[in-house]
């Protein structure tokens, strides 16, 4: 009989309230985020031979076969008033790394899936 007079709590699910609790939980593991990065950043570089100058020498070498391909094979350089070089560069730099950086965060999301879902889940009771 005590169990049935002691209060259950219950979480109540509404509607366009699970956005406001996402970015509240995602703002306060934060530091989980900025860890796991990290450590992942470190892993990367640390078992290279060139290190962290691979993150330049990628875009610089891809820069150089654009130029060769588009600039001379195909001519698209002509007519252009600033080095054809210069604007392979400026295209290619953001894009490598917002391509970059999304396929490695969803590798290290899928990764790191274990710790996350122990972070994130919340208990729900069903009454």
């Amino acid at each position: 009989m005590a169990e049935n007079n002691k209060e259950r709590t219950q979480l109540i699910i509404e509607p366009g309230k699970a956005e406001k609790n996402y970015w509240n939980d995602l703002w306060h593991y934060r530091e989980l985020f900025y860890i796991l990065s990290w450590r992942d950043l470190k892993v990367r570089y640390k078992q290279t031979v060139v290190g962290a100058a691979w993150g330049v020498i990628r875009p610089v070498l891809t820069m150089i076969i654009f130029s060769v391909v588009f600039g001379r094979v195909a001519n698209m350089a002509k007519g252009s008033l600033s080095p054809y070089p210069l604007i392979v560069f400026s295209g290619l730099l953001p894009w490598q790394f917002f391509s970059t950086a999304l396929s490695e965060a969803s590798s290290s999301m899928i990764g790191n899936s274990n710790l996350i879902s122990k972070i994130f889940s919340r208990p729900v009771n069903s009454g």
